[in-house]
């Protein structure tokens, strides 16, 4: 794929087609950036209405021009785009950007000439970017197609480390002008658009192999193809690339907007939210927090624990970050004794237990900053620190004299992120950045920069654990087919004993077609059993008196049997599948629920919860996408409030939690290789027992696709 898009990103002819002579026009800023940044490639413009522009030759159409083109620019109203394609696709152009609107975000006619676009750009393997796109750029090869205003006046620092995607190029405009204002750059900026061909997960795989980038920054609506983005987030992890990522559109308000944008599919956002924590992907919650830590991720080393030390110059800020640090996750470990000793023989009213405070006397002593950093750090109880400094950074004087510590610090110490937090003017932002120092004016958001590296350095280690996990787990029994049914939701017994196909633990039971058949089998079983009636209409079946528990003998079966009959035929349009005998688990156990459900762009994801009704009580569910390992399913399990429960709370016997893990990564293969037939499940209850007494599933729900 990186291939494929080298003549995207990396052009060295470009042809622009519906070019102007107007810089203030689409089709002319594209040119005017070009030039005025000085792309070293060859550029053609095209305009049957000019003979010449820029004293550049102008072609009337793209088959005019006498070379081979690896990026056309087709800035034309939307009418005459599809035509322009084809011309194109004739011309053996290699990737094209499509500026012009009008496509999929406005209805059906636009989606249909869309449709047009990607099949032809399929079967043809010419890469499309857009339509309905801001195009892109890329500052190390000076190459901008783009029409966005952001590069009107001062082209984009050629220093930056951070690739950027965006779905919106409205949304990408700001932050790059944000973080422009900031001294951040990017090394590659690009809008998609619409995404007929080219999508986020592309663009990804390319920055993952882009040597000029460090991180990655998305914006994201929605994903057509979630499989695709799953693989392009592991290999993002596998190349070291950390992810940030703005993910829109959490309310239904939201995903309608998101919709009528871009064309994405939305989906939940719990499944979403679900799918970045898994594969190690940092989400976001505001713009600030996007470009803080993006620009974190790619100027600061990575945080080997979660352990902080704080130097500030005012007692009320320390205290101030000192929660904030705990809210976040991290820790204050405090001073060792010997530090602080030596610390108070330097300045005795300081504070030296961490936070550091070393009052105001910091202004007058020009070493004491960085001789209580160098003390603190060489003690090795620390992975990160956090330097504020008040408003030194109004104060050229004061400001020198604190980065000349901090820069030797970061000499000493080039393995602990520090983060300086101070209140600037743009020039000592200027000069703070290309320090190399990392720079916040909020202390909250310094925080938060921190809290962010020590999730990547977990989730750093979580990918590492599920990568030497992957392919320890398989299916026992390697069924390719289902079972054939005609129906479509499928009753417990069917559920059940296509589950225990995969050696999935069920409960003793036997489907009776008559009360004489049922007699047979609770004798078989061993009373007391429990009697349910089957019917696939009726799924719910304790809300219609279809189940009955401790039946104790012969007599009670055959009258609780036909009972159980007569309320199914009872049913409008019911059908009867007959009565389950089932065994009677008198055995102290918990009741859990595990379960499938197909998610329209990431496929199947497994739920686990409290069981029985407590499902939808209180909506205390772990999930993830399947399949997992019985490790992975364990952190599931950890993650439930009602954890506590299962581990024996107040002295009571603890309950076998390992058999439940393996049954729920069991269960996870399952759902994962039948993710074309199954469209939900729910194992709910399982019986989860005492000690080292495994589980069994009391009752199913299964859906067929």
């Amino acid at each position: 794929m990186r291939n494929e898009l080298k003549s995207l990103f990396e052009p060295e002819n470009i042809a622009i087609i519906g070019c102007s002579p107007d810089k203030k026009k689409i089709g002319g800023r594209p040119l005017d950036y070009l030039l005025k940044y000085g792309f070293l490639g060859s550029i053609f413009p095209v305009n049957p209405n000019y003979e010449m522009i820029e004293d550049m030759q102008c072609y009337e159409t793209i088959m005019h021009v006498p070379s081979e083109i690896d990026l056309a620019i087709i800035a034309l109203p939307q009418k005459l785009v599809l035509h322009t394609f084809l011309a194109c696709i004739k011309k053996n152009v290699k990737s094209v950007v499509i500026f012009s609107a009008g496509f999929s975000e406005l209805g059906e006619d636009g989606k249909k000439d869309q449709e047009q676009i990607t099949a032809l750009a399929k079967k043809h393997h010419i890469r499309v970017l857009g339509p309905n796109c801001l195009g892109l750029f890329n500052s190390s090869k000076r190459m901008y197609a783009t029409f966005s205003t952001i590069l009107e006046n001062e082209e984009p620092l050629l220093e930056g480390k951070v690739g950027f995607v965006s779905q919106s190029g409205a949304f990408g405009s700001h932050v790059f002008t944000l973080a422009r204002q900031h001294h951040i750059g990017f090394s590659q900026f690009v809008a998609t658009g619409n995404e007929s061909d080219i999508d986020v997960a592309d663009c990804i795989e390319y920055l993952v192999h882009d040597d000029k980038t460090s991180v990655i920054a998305c914006y994201l609506e929605g994903a057509k193809d979630g499989k695709k983005l799953i693989n392009m987030f592991k290999l993002a992890a596998q190349k070291k690339k950390p992810i940030v990522l703005l993910k829109v559109g959490k309310s239904d308000v939201g995903m309608q907007a998101a919709m009528s944008h871009t064309g994405s599919m939305v989906g939940s956002d719990s499944v979403y939210d679900t799918i970045f924590k898994q594969y190690g992907v940092y989400r976001a919650e505001t713009i600030d927090e996007f470009i803080d830590v993006a620009n974190a991720f790619a100027q600061l080393p990575r945080m080997k624990g979660e352990r902080v030390a704080i130097f500030t110059v005012s007692g009320g800020v320390g205290i101030m970050l000192s929660d904030q640090v705990i809210e976040n996750g991290l820790t204050l470990p405090e001073t060792p004794k010997e530090v602080q000793r030596h610390l108070k023989s330097i300045i005795p009213i300081a504070g030296v237990k961490n936070p550091l405070d070393t009052t105001a006397q910091v202004s007058y002593m020009p070493t004491l900053l960085e001789d209580f950093m160098k003390a603190v750090l060489e003690s090795g109880q620390y992975d990160a620190a956090i330097v504020f400094l008040g408003f030194s950074g109004l104060k050229p004087d004061s400001l020198s004299t604190k980065l000349t510590s901090l820069l030797h610090i970061k000499q000493q110490f080039p393995d602990i992120p520090c983060v300086m937090v101070t209140l600037c003017n743009p020039e000592a932002k200027k000069l703070i950045h290309d320090s190399g120092v990392v720079l916040n004016e909020d202390p909250t958001r310094a925080v938060k920069i921190l809290s962010a590296m020590n999730e990547l350095r977990k989730s750093k280690n979580h990918l590492e654990e599920m990568s030497a996990d992957e392919g320890m787990r398989v299916p026992l029994d390697q069924i390719n087919q289902f079972i054939s049914y005609p129906r479509k939701a499928l009753t417990e017994f069917q559920s059940k004993q296509i589950v225990s196909h995969y050696k999935i633990p069920i409960t003793v039971e036997q489907l009776a077609q008559s009360p004489t058949e049922a007699v047979e089998s609770a004798n078989s079983i061993g009373y007391p059993v429990v009697l349910k009636g089957m019917s696939p209409q009726i799924l719910h079946k304790t809300e219609k008196g279809l189940v009955q528990l401790n039946i104790n003998s012969d007599q009670e079966v055959k009258d609780v049997f036909n009972q159980l009959k007569t309320i199914i035929l009872n049913e409008e349009e019911a059908a009867f599948d007959g009565v389950l005998i089932q065994e009677m688990i008198n055995d102290h156990s918990i009741e859990m629920y595990v379960g499938a459900k197909k998610d329209p762009i990431f496929g199947q994801m497994i739920l686990v919860g409290l069981g029985g009704i407590f499902i939808e009580v209180f909506k205390d569910v772990s999930m993830r996408k399947a399949p997992v390992s019985p490790k992975v399913a364990k952190e599931m399990v950890e993650e439930l409030k009602a954890s506590q429960i299962l581990k024996g709370f107040r002295g009571k016997t603890q309950y076998d939690v390992d058999s439940l893990c393996n049954l729920i990564s069991q269960f996870s293969f399952v759902i994962s290789m039948q993710e074309g037939v199954l469209e939900e499940v729910d194992l709910n209850p399982i019986m989860v027992f005492e000690g080292r007494k495994g589980v069994k599933v009391a009752d199913a729900l299964m859906k067929l696709s």
